[in-house]
């Protein structure tokens, strides 16, 4: 539960929508409907109907900021963003809150075993046109999130070397050797002479076209929400960066899970394949976390 009047700070705000139609704030969060609760920090609950609120102590702003970009420089649908506050919190933590657009719908991962192959179809070629937006971005020149920090992976992030990511890289070779070391940090002698062999090998395989691309970063079913119209709406955008062109593609087969039905036939439509950097970024992780 939160105080009645809990002190925050705006850090964004849609001015003209506020003017039109109130925006919600922390301090309304009280008996809103809980759509997700996450134990690792993160909540969503929707308000006044037509919006949704995301927040928690894992939630950073420039998921929301990902979003903003997204929708100035594409025709990509996201949910609209409305606001963005912080609020202090307990052991000097910092709460963020996104307010975005409600968007009713399904997630795809729920709808996937009731569509037909022409359903199927259909969204798939929808999805391309959004990616293929998606890569014709221009680059600012760096490897690394919108704000000119560290990639937003939890390769970057949540592993012992992460704390050594402080910033961008301006190469592809800079991004390899970074990948590496956090390899070699995270499992230590027990794949000591692995990560020799990944000197080796990995700075001729894995490759792009040597710019970055913007990438969403977490392409599941899960995060694609089908709207009544059928039109997919693409969310969940925290992990958005500018990688290579091979990294959307070797983290959606990543994420696949248990291959237990015909998903990949569609993400190949999709997304180019880069089976090969796929196949060895894969080969790192499940080493690293399993």
């Amino acid at each position: 539960m939160m105080p009645d009047t809990a002190p925050y700070d705006i850090l964004f705000m849609d001015q003209a929508q506020n003017e039109a139609n109130t925006v919600p704030t922390p301090n309304d969060i009280n008996g809103s409907e809980i759509l997700i609760h996450q134990s690792t920090g993160s909540r969503l609950v929707r308000m006044q109907q037509r919006f949704v609120m995301k927040f928690g102590v894992q939630v950073n702003p420039i998921e929301a900021h990902n979003m903003l970009y997204v929708a100035k420089s594409t025709t990509v649908p996201v949910p609209r963003v409305y606001a963005i506050y912080q609020s202090p919190s307990e052991n000097e933590s910092v709460v963020t809150y996104i307010v975005m657009e409600y968007v009713p719908g399904t997630t795809l991962l729920k709808l996937w075993a009731k569509l037909d192959q022409a359903h199927k179809l259909s969204i798939a070629k929808t999805l391309r046109t959004y990616f293929d937006e998606l890569r014709h971005l221009e680059h600012p020149g760096y490897f690394g999130n919108i704000t000119g920090g560290p990639p937003l992976d939890d390769m970057f992030s949540a592993t012992e070397g992460a704390q050594e990511v402080k910033t961008s890289f301006e190469t592809e070779d800079e991004l390899i050797d970074c990948i590496i070391r956090i390899y070699f940090l995270e499992t230590g002698d027990r794949m000591a002479h692995k990560t020799q062999y990944y000197q080796h090998v990995l700075p001729t395989i894995l490759r792009g076209n040597g710019s970055p691309v913007f990438t969403h970063n977490d392409f599941q079913r899960k995060n694609i929400m089908v709207r009544p119209d059928g039109m997919p709406i693409i969310i969940d955008w925290e992990f958005a960066s500018w990688y290579p062109t091979y990294w959307e593609y070797s983290t959606a087969t990543y994420s696949n899970g248990g291959w237990n039905d015909d998903w990949h036939e569609y993400v190949r439509m999709v997304l180019d394949e880069y089976p090969n950097q796929s196949l060895w970024l894969s080969s790192m992780k499940l080493e690293m976390w399993s």
